[in-house]
């Protein structure tokens, strides 16, 4: 499987990102309500921006990231037409800009991580964990869809708990039930990085 950043941008340019969900699920919503103070949040493998749109629309400073061209075009073109501000990087999320670096409250990952080949996963964390400040967090939400193959890759707990270990603590760690998707069995995870 081809998985670089020509290959996502030809599944841009064919209309082949099925994944993408056109709008961000009920439960972003519903986690951004909590926050009443201004946070930088990051949003790694951001796409189209939906849901970086969310989080900026709601008055937080945001950065998205998509190492495809037309993904990050299609963000920009999109922050001029609505006039909402938002930076969006043509970034690798495993090598994300150093400027980056411990300047971010909050990543939200939502189809980012189930997208990376299984040896991209742990240096995508571990590149996500040195972009918090100390008392920045990640929240994910990750999809258990029981499936052979990928892109998205399943995403058990079991293998969550796995590749997060030594790099964030859990803190919690609730199912999602989302009458609006169609995806079943998602997990959201509170993800504190691990400060040696």
């Amino acid at each position: 499987m081809a998985d670089d950043a020509s290959s996502w941008d030809a599944r841009y340019a064919e209309g082949s990102d099925e994944w993408t969900l056109e709008r961000p699920p009920a439960v972003l919503e519903q986690l951004i309500a909590g926050y009443s103070e201004r946070q930088r949040v990051l949003v790694p493998g951001a796409g189209h921006g939906h849901d970086a749109f969310a989080w900026a629309r709601s008055g937080h400073e945001v950065v998205a990231l998509d190492f495809a061209p037309l993904a990050v075009e299609s963000m920009r073109a999109r922050s001029r037409e609505l006039g909402v501000e938002l930076e969006a990087l043509e970034a690798d999320v495993t090598a994300p800009p150093a400027s980056l670096r411990g300047r971010v409250d909050l990543v939200w990952e939502q189809t980012c991580l189930c997208a990376l080949r299984p040896e991209d996963r742990r240096p995508y964390l571990e590149a996500m964990a040195t972009l918090l400040r100390p008392q920045g967090s990640m929240v994910a939400l990750l999809w258990n869809h029981g499936n052979e193959g990928g892109p998205p890759f399943d995403m058990t707990p079991v293998l969550v708990e796995r590749l997060v270990a030594g790099v964030f603590s859990i803190r919690k760690r609730e199912r999602v039930e989302d009458s609006q998707s169609t995806r079943s069995s998602q997990y959201l995870w509170w993800l504190d990085p691990i400060r040696l």
